[in-house]
Formats: C-alpha cells, structure tokens, sequence
C-alpha cells in the first residue's frame, strides 16, 4: 500500500473524534466508504467518538444514520453520538446551507460532541 494511504489510514485509526458524513447511494452509504473501513484496523476505535451525518436526495433515507453507518461503528466498538446529521438537497441553495432547522442540527451536534472530544485529550496526555 502507498506511504501516503498508510498515513490517512492511520489519523484515521488514531482520531480523538471522527466526523463521518456520506452521500446516501441506493439506500446505504457508497461502497468506497465501506472499502476505507475495511482498511482500519479491527480495534482501532474502539472508544473513539463518532459524528455520523448524511446527505440525501429525499428525508426517506434519513433512517441511513441508525439503519447503515451506525451498525457499521458498532463493529468497530466506536462510541456514536446520539445524534446524527441529515441534509437533503432542499436544504442547501448554491453549495451553501440555507436550512435554519439543518443550522441547529448541527450547532447541537457539535455541542454534544464537544464533551466527549475534551474527554480524550486529558487520557491521551498521560499516555505521551
């Protein structure tokens, strides 16, 4: 495997928090993002805060979070928010979000993400 992947793969593997957001394709999440995490080693993050979002073309695949890329961090013993991140097309205009209700999705994500972000800093520091 090239240097350079070995080096993504592995500030994936060694995240304090992982933001993972992927276009929903036929339901689920595109082949190529399950071909990364086949990549990641099998306890790699376990423990490791997860962030998941999505975008679709419709709010009927919004289930994507909990149905698809939720399972798929369980295997790995990540520690998923609660909370998700959906978006559809409708609510963007020109690339940029224009939703105030996808605005506030993701301010509270952040928030609920920030503690368990500060949580792994003091640990990694007795580590080093």
């Amino acid at each position: 495997m090239p240097e350079d992947v070995e080096a993504q793969l592995l500030a994936i593997e060694k995240a304090d928090l992982l933001i993972v957001a992927a276009p929903v394709y036929r339901g689920s999440y595109p082949g190529l993002l399950k071909h990364l995490f086949d990549l990641i080693g099998l306890n790699a993050l376990i423990n490791t805060p997860v962030l998941l979002a999505a975008t679709g073309g419709s709010e009927r695949h919004a289930l994507v979070l909990d149905h698809q890329l939720r399972p798929l961090f369980s295997f790995f013993q990540a520690l998923t928010l609660p909370i998700g991140v959906y978006a559809t097309e409708a609510d963007f205009t020109d690339y940029q979000i224009t939703s105030e209700l996808l605005k506030a999705r993701i301010q509270l994500a952040a928030e609920r993400a920030a503690p368990l972000f500060a949580a792994h800093v003091p640990s990694l520091l007795k580590i080093a």
